[in-house]
């Protein structure tokens, strides 16, 4: 039992050091986790956790014994033979990463399952071990070192930590490259798959070093959640590894407060906790987020509206030229034409910012900033009739609706380029002028 530090009581010692080495383990889990997240293969660590069982069963074969070394370099040279053999198949078998990965992950976990059947009798796996792990524990399991006692655990896991973060600040633009374009890193001399080779490695080692002290539950959830996570609240790959690593470590703290005030699994609470996290991102993110997406098509819609009466009042005025105050709508016109889209409130909206007037009978007018915006929407509008017209000889009767959605995101390249292409058409296949191009 670890007696150091001794400001602390001996049961806040304890949830120290457990702290601090599932935070490391989950760090690391973190960190590789971003880059498996992005590569698409988040479920690596998972069929590593499974894979790894024959490795386990054959080094107590060949050992007689259940001592973490036997253990650790079984369970770590079939992880490696899956990473490989995982991207044999990739490379030489016509198969996609999850395929190959499938392949030989359940070939290997079949195997195994095989494997303690026949030795049943002689090999023991604890199932809660093997899921929960066993990191409420850490500080009973020690090695001296300076004259101290310290968690073994702790030097397994700083190890892989401090190999994972030497690999990225020695080969950072290598690695970066190769994650997001393999082929295009390995062309221009990155050794793009030489690095994804490594990662699988690292992870494969990573998922190794963990498994027995937070099990599998927890290396599945911390190489997927905060990776998944960081990329919900950032889009640079610096500020994604930060961002996961923070995660990893506030769920690892949480989760096993929780988990003392509730006496149950450390590790499991700490996966429920990134969970917990990842649907905190994935509702309040500024960029992606649930919330933020509602309320861009709210904009959206509302501008949608807001430009909808902005064209039914140009076509108005142009359809009632002088014919006095019927040259501009009254409420009830507006709304006859624009059915069940209409919304009151798009008027309100473009009256606060000068689009439009309305006068003491309640008739609405165009204002010169008004009518300029009105010419780009029923100019893109007639232009993509055109279009449709020439391109696909549409009916005419099967113009207007298409337009009618297209109007709101066509910009002023596009417009330009469609007018280019069709050689500046003056009229609409209606016979409609179509509006200049704004000067501005």
């Amino acid at each position: 039992m670890l007696d150091w530090p001794a400001f602390l009581e001996p049961t806040l010692r304890l949830a120290f050091w457990t702290i601090l080495v599932g935070t490391i383990a989950n760090v690391t889990c973190a960190i590789l986790g971003c880059f498996l997240v992005l590569r698409r293969m988040s479920m690596l660590g998972d069929a590593l956790s499974h894979a790894v069982l024959p490795g386990l069963v054959i080094a107590f074969i060949v050992t007689g014994s259940t001592s973490s070394v036997p253990m650790f370099l079984g369970a770590t040279l079939f992880a490696m033979l899956t990473a490989g053999l995982t991207r044999l198949l990739t490379t030489h078998g016509q198969a996609s990463e999850e395929s190959s990965l499938g392949i030989v992950f359940t070939s290997f976990f079949a195997l195994g399952i095989l494997l303690v059947q026949i030795f049943a009798e002689k090999v023991h796996i604890d199932r809660d071990a093997v899921l929960e792990g066993a990191i409420e524990y850490v500080a009973l399991d020690t090695v001296p070192f300076l004259g101290l006692m310290w968690p073994a655990a702790l030097w397994t896991t700083l190890f892989v930590l401090i190999t994972v973060i030497g690999w990225l600040t020695l080969f950072w633009k290598e690695i970066k490259t190769a994650v997001f374009d393999t082929d295009y890193a390995a062309a221009i001399g990155l050794y793009g798959y030489t690095m994804l080779a490594t990662l699988i490695v690292l992870v494969a080692v990573c998922v190794v070093a963990s498994f027995k002290i937070v099990g599998s539950i927890l290396v599945v959830a911390m190489l997927i959640v905060p990776g998944a996570s960081a990329q919900l609240l950032t889009q640079r790959l610096r500020n994604m590894i930060l961002i996961s690593c923070l995660f990893a470590a506030m769920s690892t703290a949480i989760g096993y407060a929780i988990a003392w005030q509730l006496n149950t699994s450390a590790a499991g609470m700490m996966a429920v906790v990134s969970g917990l996290g990842y649907v905190l991102a994935i509702t309040f993110s500024p960029s992606q987020g649930l919330i933020a997406i509602k309320l861009r098509r709210l904009r959206l819609q509302q501008r949608i509206h807001a430009e909808d009466v902005l064209g039914i009042l140009y076509r108005w005025e142009e359809s009632h030229k002088g014919q006095g105050l019927r040259r501009y709508p009254q409420l009830q016109d507006i709304h006859e034409i624009a059915g069940d889209d209409f919304r009151h409130s798009s008027l309100g909206q473009l009256s606060k910012v000068g689009l439009i007037d309305v006068d003491r009978e309640s008739r609405y007018s165009l204002t010169d900033k008004g009518r300029a915006a009105a010419e780009r929407i029923v100019r893109g509008h007639r232009l993509w009739e055109s279009f449709l017209d020439t391109e696909f000889q549409l009916p005419e009767d099967h113009l207007h609706d298409a337009a009618h959605l297209m109007e709101h995101y066509l910009d002023q390249e596009s417009r330009e380029q469609i007018e280019r292409d069709l050689g500046s058409p003056e009229a609409d296949p209606h016979g409609r002028s179509i509006p200049p191009q704004d000067s501005n």
